[in-house]
Protein backbone atom coordinates (compact mmCIF):
# COMPACT_ATOMS: atom_id res chain seq x y z
CA UNK A 1 0.00 0.00 0.00
CA UNK A 2 1.28 3.49 -0.87
CA UNK A 3 1.96 5.76 2.07
CA UNK A 4 3.68 8.69 0.30
CA UNK A 5 1.40 11.19 -1.45
CA UNK A 6 2.27 11.98 -5.05
CA UNK A 7 1.95 15.35 -6.68
CA UNK A 8 -1.45 16.08 -8.19
CA UNK A 9 -3.61 19.10 -8.96
CA UNK A 10 -7.14 18.20 -10.00
CA UNK A 11 -9.28 21.14 -11.10
CA UNK A 12 -13.06 21.30 -10.95
CA UNK A 13 -15.76 24.02 -10.96
CA UNK A 14 -15.86 25.71 -7.56
CA UNK A 15 -18.94 25.11 -5.42
CA UNK A 16 -18.73 28.58 -3.90
CA UNK A 17 -20.89 28.07 -0.81
CA UNK A 18 -19.46 24.63 0.04
CA UNK A 19 -15.89 25.78 -0.62
CA UNK A 20 -16.10 28.77 1.72
CA UNK A 21 -17.68 26.69 4.51
CA UNK A 22 -15.03 24.00 4.13
CA UNK A 23 -12.12 26.43 4.11
CA UNK A 24 -13.55 28.62 6.92
CA UNK A 25 -13.84 25.64 9.29
CA UNK A 26 -16.70 27.25 11.20
CA UNK A 27 -18.28 25.34 14.11
CA UNK A 28 -21.51 24.60 12.21
CA UNK A 29 -19.57 23.03 9.34
CA UNK A 30 -17.41 20.89 11.68
CA UNK A 31 -20.55 19.66 13.49
CA UNK A 32 -22.13 18.60 10.18
CA UNK A 33 -19.23 16.32 9.16
CA UNK A 34 -19.60 12.54 8.96
CA UNK A 35 -16.31 11.08 10.34
CA UNK A 36 -16.72 7.97 8.15
CA UNK A 37 -16.36 10.17 5.08
CA UNK A 38 -14.32 13.17 6.25
CA UNK A 39 -12.55 13.48 9.59
CA UNK A 40 -11.20 16.83 10.82
CA UNK A 41 -9.05 17.11 13.97
CA UNK A 42 -9.84 20.51 15.45
CA UNK A 43 -6.71 20.32 17.63
CA UNK A 44 -4.65 20.47 14.40
CA UNK A 45 -6.74 23.22 12.76
CA UNK A 46 -4.44 26.01 14.12
CA UNK A 47 -1.72 24.54 11.85
CA UNK A 48 -3.78 25.42 8.76
CA UNK A 49 -2.77 28.44 6.65
CA UNK A 50 -4.67 30.70 4.26
CA UNK A 51 -3.71 33.24 1.61
CA UNK A 52 -6.05 35.76 -0.03
CA UNK A 53 -4.92 37.89 -2.97
CA UNK A 54 -4.53 41.57 -1.95
CA UNK A 55 -7.35 42.74 -4.23
CA UNK A 56 -9.68 40.03 -2.81
CA UNK A 57 -9.39 41.08 0.84
CA UNK A 58 -12.88 41.38 2.33
CA UNK A 59 -14.57 40.10 -0.87
CA UNK A 60 -16.54 36.84 -0.84
CA UNK A 61 -16.37 34.36 -3.72
CA UNK A 62 -20.02 35.09 -4.51
CA UNK A 63 -19.28 38.81 -4.81
CA UNK A 64 -16.32 38.04 -7.10
CA UNK A 65 -18.52 35.73 -9.18
CA UNK A 66 -21.09 38.53 -9.61
CA UNK A 67 -18.31 40.93 -10.62
CA UNK A 68 -17.12 38.44 -13.29
CA UNK A 69 -20.67 38.19 -14.68
CA UNK A 70 -20.78 41.97 -15.06
CA UNK A 71 -17.32 41.97 -16.70
CA UNK A 72 -18.34 39.28 -19.23
CA UNK A 73 -21.46 41.25 -20.17
CA UNK A 74 -19.40 44.41 -20.63
CA UNK A 75 -16.63 42.76 -22.69
CA UNK A 76 -18.71 40.43 -24.88
CA UNK A 77 -22.13 42.05 -24.93
CA UNK A 78 -23.65 38.69 -23.91
CA UNK A 79 -24.71 37.32 -20.55
CA UNK A 80 -22.43 34.67 -19.12
CA UNK A 81 -23.77 31.17 -19.76
CA UNK A 82 -24.25 29.68 -16.29
CA UNK A 83 -26.46 26.64 -16.85
CA UNK A 84 -25.94 23.46 -18.83
CA UNK A 85 -27.43 23.50 -22.33
CA UNK A 86 -27.98 20.96 -25.12
CA UNK A 87 -26.11 21.65 -28.38
CA UNK A 88 -25.88 19.87 -31.73
CA UNK A 89 -22.44 18.59 -32.64
CA UNK A 90 -20.86 18.38 -36.13
CA UNK A 91 -22.10 14.82 -36.39
CA UNK A 92 -25.65 15.99 -35.83
CA UNK A 93 -25.94 14.42 -32.40
CA UNK A 94 -27.18 16.25 -29.32
CA UNK A 95 -24.79 16.62 -26.43
CA UNK A 96 -24.76 18.48 -23.13
CA UNK A 97 -22.47 21.48 -22.68
CA UNK A 98 -21.58 22.63 -19.18
CA UNK A 99 -22.19 26.19 -18.15
CA UNK A 100 -19.35 28.62 -17.57
CA UNK A 101 -17.07 27.98 -14.59
CA UNK A 102 -15.36 31.35 -14.01
CA UNK A 103 -14.16 30.30 -10.56
CA UNK A 104 -12.55 26.89 -10.23
CA UNK A 105 -11.01 25.00 -7.36
CA UNK A 106 -8.20 22.49 -7.28
CA UNK A 107 -6.99 20.16 -4.53
CA UNK A 108 -3.20 19.85 -4.46
CA UNK A 109 -1.38 17.15 -2.52
CA UNK A 110 1.46 18.54 -0.39
CA UNK A 111 4.30 17.28 1.81
CA UNK A 112 4.59 17.90 5.58
CA UNK A 113 7.21 20.58 4.92
CA UNK A 114 5.38 22.30 2.05
CA UNK A 115 5.05 26.03 2.74
CA UNK A 116 2.69 28.73 1.51
CA UNK A 117 5.63 30.24 -0.41
CA UNK A 118 6.02 26.93 -2.31
CA UNK A 119 2.37 27.08 -3.37
CA UNK A 120 2.65 30.75 -4.33
CA UNK A 121 5.62 29.87 -6.56
CA UNK A 122 3.51 27.20 -8.20
CA UNK A 123 0.50 29.48 -8.79
CA UNK A 124 2.82 32.19 -10.17
CA UNK A 125 4.16 29.72 -12.76
CA UNK A 126 0.58 28.76 -13.70
CA UNK A 127 -0.35 32.42 -14.17
CA UNK A 128 2.76 33.10 -16.25
CA UNK A 129 2.06 30.05 -18.45
CA UNK A 130 -1.71 30.32 -19.00
CA UNK A 131 -2.86 33.60 -17.37
CA UNK A 132 -4.98 31.83 -14.73
CA UNK A 133 -4.75 33.61 -11.37
CA UNK A 134 -4.99 32.16 -7.86
CA UNK A 135 -7.19 34.33 -5.64
CA UNK A 136 -7.19 32.11 -2.54
CA UNK A 137 -4.99 29.30 -1.13
CA UNK A 138 -5.91 27.22 1.93
CA UNK A 139 -3.49 24.66 3.41
CA UNK A 140 -5.25 21.93 5.41
CA UNK A 141 -3.19 19.89 7.84
CA UNK A 142 -6.10 18.77 10.06
CA UNK A 143 -7.79 16.22 7.75
CA UNK A 144 -7.16 12.49 7.70
CA UNK A 145 -8.33 9.26 9.32
CA UNK A 146 -7.45 6.74 12.04
CA UNK A 147 -6.60 3.25 10.80
CA UNK A 148 -7.62 2.12 14.28
CA UNK A 149 -10.09 4.59 15.88
CA UNK A 150 -9.03 3.43 19.36
CA UNK A 151 -5.31 4.01 18.73
CA UNK A 152 -4.28 7.69 18.32
CA UNK A 153 -0.89 6.59 16.93
CA UNK A 154 -2.59 5.23 13.78
CA UNK A 155 -3.54 8.74 12.57
CA UNK A 156 -2.92 9.13 8.81
CA UNK A 157 -3.03 12.79 7.72
CA UNK A 158 -4.32 13.87 4.33
CA UNK A 159 -2.07 16.86 3.67
CA UNK A 160 -3.39 19.06 0.86
CA UNK A 161 -4.16 22.60 -0.21
CA UNK A 162 -7.23 24.13 -1.88
CA UNK A 163 -6.44 26.68 -4.60
CA UNK A 164 -9.27 28.94 -5.79
CA UNK A 165 -8.62 30.11 -9.37
CA UNK A 166 -10.05 33.01 -11.37
CA UNK A 167 -10.34 31.13 -14.71
CA UNK A 168 -11.30 34.19 -16.78
CA UNK A 169 -9.40 36.41 -19.18
CA UNK A 170 -10.48 39.86 -18.00
CA UNK A 171 -9.27 41.48 -21.23
CA UNK A 172 -11.54 39.40 -23.50
CA UNK A 173 -14.28 38.37 -21.11
CA UNK A 174 -13.75 34.71 -22.04
CA UNK A 175 -12.57 31.76 -19.97
CA UNK A 176 -9.19 30.11 -20.49
CA UNK A 177 -9.25 26.83 -22.42
CA UNK A 178 -6.83 24.13 -21.27
CA UNK A 179 -6.68 20.88 -23.22
CA UNK A 180 -5.49 17.43 -22.20
CA UNK A 181 -1.83 18.29 -22.86
CA UNK A 182 -2.16 21.49 -20.83
CA UNK A 183 -3.60 19.60 -17.87
CA UNK A 184 -0.76 17.07 -18.02
CA UNK A 185 1.70 19.96 -18.09
CA UNK A 186 -0.11 21.42 -15.07
CA UNK A 187 0.52 18.15 -13.18
CA UNK A 188 4.20 18.18 -14.21
CA UNK A 189 4.49 21.77 -13.03
CA UNK A 190 2.99 20.89 -9.62
CA UNK A 191 5.37 17.95 -9.17
CA UNK A 192 8.41 20.01 -10.20
CA UNK A 193 7.63 23.11 -8.13
CA UNK A 194 6.56 21.23 -4.99
CA UNK A 195 9.42 18.71 -5.38
CA UNK A 196 7.15 15.68 -5.29
CA UNK A 197 6.92 12.49 -7.31
CA UNK A 198 4.67 12.79 -10.36
CA UNK A 199 1.48 10.75 -10.12
CA UNK A 200 0.44 8.40 -12.94
CA UNK A 201 -1.05 10.09 -15.95
CA UNK A 202 -4.75 9.71 -16.56
CA UNK A 203 -3.96 8.65 -20.13
CA UNK A 204 -2.21 5.61 -18.68
CA UNK A 205 -4.53 4.76 -15.79
CA UNK A 206 -7.76 5.64 -17.62
CA UNK A 207 -9.20 6.53 -14.24
CA UNK A 208 -10.98 9.71 -13.28
CA UNK A 209 -9.72 11.54 -10.22
CA UNK A 210 -11.70 10.72 -7.10
CA UNK A 211 -12.95 13.39 -4.74
CA UNK A 212 -11.32 13.18 -1.31
CA UNK A 213 -14.35 11.59 0.37
CA UNK A 214 -14.70 8.95 -2.33
CA UNK A 215 -10.95 8.36 -2.27
CA UNK A 216 -11.02 7.43 1.40
CA UNK A 217 -13.77 4.85 0.80
CA UNK A 218 -11.92 3.61 -2.28
CA UNK A 219 -8.70 3.06 -0.31
CA UNK A 220 -10.61 1.21 2.41
CA UNK A 221 -12.08 -1.20 -0.15
CA UNK A 222 -8.96 -1.50 -2.28
CA UNK A 223 -7.12 -4.06 -0.18
CA UNK A 224 -10.14 -6.34 0.11
CA UNK A 225 -10.74 -6.20 -3.65
CA UNK A 226 -7.16 -6.87 -4.84
CA UNK A 227 -7.39 -10.65 -4.56
CA UNK A 228 -10.74 -10.83 -6.37
CA UNK A 229 -9.41 -8.58 -9.14
CA UNK A 230 -6.36 -10.77 -9.66
CA UNK A 231 -8.45 -13.93 -9.84
CA UNK A 232 -10.96 -12.32 -12.21
CA UNK A 233 -8.20 -11.13 -14.54
CA UNK A 234 -6.65 -14.58 -14.69
CA UNK A 235 -10.04 -16.18 -15.23
CA UNK A 236 -10.79 -13.78 -18.11
CA UNK A 237 -7.42 -14.49 -19.63
CA UNK A 238 -8.03 -18.23 -19.38
CA UNK A 239 -11.45 -17.90 -20.92
CA UNK A 240 -10.01 -15.92 -23.82
CA UNK A 241 -7.21 -18.42 -24.34
CA UNK A 242 -9.62 -21.32 -24.03
CA UNK A 243 -11.88 -19.73 -26.64
CA UNK A 244 -9.00 -19.37 -29.06
CA UNK A 245 -7.92 -22.94 -28.40
CA UNK A 246 -11.41 -24.25 -29.03
CA UNK A 247 -11.55 -22.35 -32.29
CA UNK A 248 -8.29 -23.93 -33.41
CA UNK A 249 -9.47 -27.38 -32.16
CA UNK A 250 -5.98 -28.78 -32.09
CA UNK A 251 -4.99 -28.09 -28.50
CA UNK A 252 -8.41 -29.08 -27.27
CA UNK A 253 -8.23 -32.36 -29.16
CA UNK A 254 -4.79 -33.47 -28.02
CA UNK A 255 -4.54 -31.74 -24.62
CA UNK A 256 -1.24 -30.11 -25.45
CA UNK A 257 0.25 -26.65 -25.99
CA UNK A 258 -1.17 -23.40 -24.61
CA UNK A 259 -4.62 -24.83 -23.86
CA UNK A 260 -3.14 -27.58 -21.71
CA UNK A 261 -1.08 -24.97 -19.83
CA UNK A 262 -4.19 -22.87 -19.31
CA UNK A 263 -6.04 -25.89 -18.00
CA UNK A 264 -3.27 -26.50 -15.48
CA UNK A 265 -3.32 -22.85 -14.46
CA UNK A 266 -7.10 -22.93 -14.15
CA UNK A 267 -6.91 -26.06 -12.02
CA UNK A 268 -4.21 -24.49 -9.87
CA UNK A 269 -6.33 -21.37 -9.33
CA UNK A 270 -9.36 -23.44 -8.39
CA UNK A 271 -7.27 -25.33 -5.86
CA UNK A 272 -5.64 -22.14 -4.60
CA UNK A 273 -8.85 -20.15 -4.20
CA UNK A 274 -10.23 -22.12 -1.20
CA UNK A 275 -6.80 -21.89 0.45
CA UNK A 276 -6.67 -18.14 -0.04
CA UNK A 277 -10.21 -17.75 1.24
CA UNK A 278 -9.33 -19.92 4.25
CA UNK A 279 -6.25 -17.76 4.87
CA UNK A 280 -8.34 -14.60 4.69
CA UNK A 281 -10.93 -16.15 6.99
CA UNK A 282 -8.21 -17.17 9.44
CA UNK A 283 -6.70 -13.67 9.41
CA UNK A 284 -10.15 -12.19 9.91
CA UNK A 285 -10.79 -14.55 12.83
CA UNK A 286 -7.41 -13.70 14.35
CA UNK A 287 -8.10 -9.98 14.01
CA UNK A 288 -11.56 -10.48 15.54
CA UNK A 289 -10.13 -12.45 18.48
CA UNK A 290 -7.41 -9.83 18.97
CA UNK A 291 -10.06 -7.12 19.07
CA UNK A 292 -12.10 -9.14 21.56
CA UNK A 293 -9.01 -9.64 23.72
CA UNK A 294 -8.27 -5.92 23.56
CA UNK A 295 -11.81 -5.01 24.56
CA UNK A 296 -11.79 -7.64 27.33
CA UNK A 297 -8.53 -6.17 28.63
CA UNK A 298 -10.01 -2.69 28.58
CA UNK A 299 -13.09 -3.92 30.47
CA UNK A 300 -10.86 -5.68 33.02
CA UNK A 301 -8.86 -2.48 33.52
CA UNK A 302 -12.06 -0.47 33.96
CA UNK A 303 -13.38 -3.05 36.48
CA UNK A 304 -10.09 -2.77 38.37
CA UNK A 305 -10.38 1.02 38.47
CA UNK A 306 -13.99 0.73 39.70
CA UNK A 307 -12.94 -1.72 42.45
CA UNK A 308 -10.14 0.62 43.53
CA UNK A 309 -12.56 3.56 43.65
CA UNK A 310 -15.07 1.51 45.64
CA UNK A 311 -12.37 0.41 48.11
CA UNK A 312 -11.22 4.01 48.46
CA UNK A 313 -14.80 5.16 49.03
CA UNK A 314 -15.39 2.48 51.69
CA UNK A 315 -12.13 3.48 53.39
CA UNK A 316 -13.16 7.12 53.42
CA UNK A 317 -16.60 6.23 54.81
CA UNK A 318 -15.01 4.12 57.57
CA UNK A 319 -12.57 6.93 58.43
CA UNK A 320 -15.45 9.40 58.50
CA UNK A 321 -17.36 7.14 60.89
CA UNK A 322 -14.28 6.82 63.10
CA UNK A 323 -13.86 10.59 63.13
CA UNK A 324 -17.51 11.08 64.09
CA UNK A 325 -17.21 8.53 66.89
CA UNK A 326 -14.13 10.32 68.22
CA UNK A 327 -15.92 13.67 68.06
CA UNK A 328 -18.90 12.20 69.91
CA UNK A 329 -16.52 10.84 72.58
CA UNK A 330 -14.88 14.25 73.02
CA UNK A 331 -18.28 15.96 73.26
CA UNK A 332 -19.45 13.48 75.86
CA UNK A 333 -16.21 13.99 77.79
CA UNK A 334 -16.62 17.77 77.68
CA UNK A 335 -20.27 17.50 78.73
CA UNK A 336 -19.19 15.35 81.68
CA UNK A 337 -16.52 17.91 82.66
CA UNK A 338 -19.02 20.74 82.39
CA UNK A 339 -21.58 18.92 84.51
CA UNK A 340 -18.92 18.12 87.08
CA UNK A 341 -17.81 21.75 87.02
CA UNK A 342 -21.36 22.90 87.59
CA UNK A 343 -21.80 20.53 90.52
CA UNK A 344 -18.54 21.63 92.13
CA UNK A 345 -19.38 25.27 91.50
CA UNK A 346 -22.77 24.87 93.08
CA UNK A 347 -21.29 23.09 96.09
CA UNK A 348 -18.55 25.67 96.48
CA UNK A 349 -20.91 28.60 96.21
CA UNK A 350 -23.20 27.08 98.78
CA UNK A 351 -20.39 27.37 101.37
CA UNK A 352 -20.03 31.13 100.78
CA UNK A 353 -22.12 33.90 102.18
CA UNK A 354 -24.95 35.12 100.02
CA UNK A 355 -23.27 38.44 99.11
CA UNK A 356 -19.87 36.84 98.38
CA UNK A 357 -21.59 34.16 96.37
CA UNK A 358 -23.23 36.87 94.24
CA UNK A 359 -19.87 38.59 93.68
CA UNK A 360 -18.15 35.33 92.61
CA UNK A 361 -20.97 34.50 90.23
CA UNK A 362 -20.65 38.00 88.72
CA UNK A 363 -16.89 37.43 88.16
CA UNK A 364 -17.50 34.03 86.51
CA UNK A 365 -20.22 35.50 84.25
CA UNK A 366 -17.85 38.31 83.29
CA UNK A 367 -15.10 35.88 82.24
CA UNK A 368 -17.40 33.51 80.35
CA UNK A 369 -19.11 36.37 78.47
CA UNK A 370 -15.75 37.74 77.35
CA UNK A 371 -16.63 41.37 78.18
CA UNK A 372 -13.91 44.01 78.36
CA UNK A 373 -15.30 45.24 81.70
CA UNK A 374 -18.03 44.39 84.21
CA UNK A 375 -21.52 45.16 83.02
CA UNK A 376 -23.90 47.08 85.26
CA UNK A 377 -25.36 44.05 87.03
CA UNK A 378 -21.97 42.42 87.57
CA UNK A 379 -20.58 45.68 88.94
CA UNK A 380 -23.52 46.00 91.34
CA UNK A 381 -23.17 42.43 92.68
CA UNK A 382 -19.47 43.00 93.42
CA UNK A 383 -20.08 46.41 95.04
CA UNK A 384 -22.93 44.96 97.16
CA UNK A 385 -20.48 42.58 98.82
CA UNK A 386 -17.72 45.19 99.21
CA UNK A 387 -20.09 47.72 100.78
CA UNK A 388 -20.44 45.45 103.79
CA UNK A 389 -16.63 45.21 104.24
CA UNK A 390 -14.53 47.85 105.96
CA UNK A 391 -11.26 47.09 104.14
CA UNK A 392 -12.05 47.36 100.41
CA UNK A 393 -8.66 45.97 99.30
CA UNK A 394 -9.11 42.93 101.53
CA UNK A 395 -12.65 42.49 100.20
CA UNK A 396 -11.33 42.57 96.60
CA UNK A 397 -8.72 39.90 97.45
CA UNK A 398 -11.46 37.76 99.03
CA UNK A 399 -13.57 37.94 95.83
CA UNK A 400 -10.53 37.19 93.67
CA UNK A 401 -9.40 34.22 95.82
CA UNK A 402 -12.94 32.84 95.98
CA UNK A 403 -13.14 33.05 92.14
CA UNK A 404 -9.61 31.74 91.45
CA UNK A 405 -10.55 27.98 91.20
CA UNK A 406 -12.66 28.85 88.15
CA UNK A 407 -10.22 31.16 86.38
CA UNK A 408 -7.15 30.80 84.21
CA UNK A 409 -4.00 32.83 84.89
CA UNK A 410 -4.75 35.50 82.29
CA UNK A 411 -8.38 35.66 83.43
CA UNK A 412 -7.24 36.25 87.01
CA UNK A 413 -5.30 39.31 85.85
CA UNK A 414 -8.34 40.69 84.02
CA UNK A 415 -10.57 40.18 87.10
CA UNK A 416 -7.93 41.69 89.37
CA UNK A 417 -7.86 44.81 87.18
CA UNK A 418 -11.65 45.17 87.29
CA UNK A 419 -11.76 44.69 91.09
CA UNK A 420 -8.99 47.31 91.55
CA UNK A 421 -11.03 49.75 89.50
CA UNK A 422 -14.08 49.19 91.71
CA UNK A 423 -11.97 49.54 94.92
CA UNK A 424 -10.45 52.84 93.75
CA UNK A 425 -13.86 54.14 92.71
CA UNK A 426 -15.39 53.24 96.07
CA UNK A 427 -12.47 54.86 97.92
CA UNK A 428 -12.95 58.09 95.96
CA UNK A 429 -16.65 58.08 96.77
CA UNK A 430 -15.85 57.63 100.49
CA UNK A 431 -13.32 60.47 100.35
CA UNK A 432 -15.78 62.77 98.63
CA UNK A 433 -18.43 61.87 101.14
CA UNK A 434 -16.07 62.71 104.06
CA UNK A 435 -15.14 65.96 102.43
CA UNK A 436 -18.75 67.00 102.16
CA UNK A 437 -19.35 66.08 105.84
CA UNK A 438 -16.32 68.04 107.04
CA UNK A 439 -17.38 71.08 105.08
CA UNK A 440 -20.73 71.04 106.65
Amino acid sequence: METIAKASDHVKPCNIEQSERHNRRDAEYIASLNPRILYVRTDLSPDNESYVAPDMQGITLQQHYDAIKAMVKQKTGRAMQEKKIMVTGKNGKQKERNGSSPIRESVVNIKPDTTMNDLLKYTKKVQERWGIRAIQIHIHRDEGHYENPDDPSTWKPNLHAHIIWDWMNHDTGKSYKLGKKDMEELQDMAADTLEMERGQRKSKTGREHLEHNDFILFQQKKQCAELDIEIAEKRDRLNAENGNAIKSGVANLFGKGKYADMEKENKRLKEELPKQKATLQRKYQQALEAERDRQSQQLAEKDKIIEELQAKYKGEVFQHQQDNQEKDRIIRQKDSIINDYRERLGHYLSTLSELLRGAVKAVIDYVQAGYRSFNYRQDCDVRRYMNGQTDKDEAANTVLNASRPFLKANECERVKGQLSYIVNDMKEEQQQSRSRGFHM
